[in-house]
């Protein structure tokens, strides 16, 4: 088995950060150093952001998308009344050909 090197100093690539844990085992969360917290803070905030970007993305999309289902359900109803008017012209055409009995 390989023995583990020397930890990489704070702030440098693949540091982990360091927590400092408060009380007992699950006394309830560990407490955070003033610069970690304020560093996850910043990290929640900045996915806050880019949900909220996210959302009104997609709430223009939806938008977009919603007045293009109400064009074409009125294109919809337009087609409807139309074949309803040609079926109507086409049973009153057939009776006027039917003899007359």
């Amino acid at each position: 088995m390989a023995e583990a090197g020397p930890l990489p100093p704070e702030g440098s690539p693949g540091a982990e950060p360091r927590r400092v844990r408060g009380g007992s085992e699950g006394s309830g969360p560990p407490e955070l150093p003033g610069d970690d917290t304020r560093e996850l803070l910043q990290e929640v905030e900045m996915q806050i952001g880019d949900a909220a970007f996210s959302l009104a993305k997609i709430l223009e999309a939806t938008s977009a998308v919603s007045a293009q289902v109400e064009e074409l359900a009125t294109k919809c109803s337009e087609n409807a009344r139309f074949l309803r008017t040609w079926r109507d012209l086409l049973r009153e055409g057939y009776e006027s050909l039917k003899p007359s009995g």
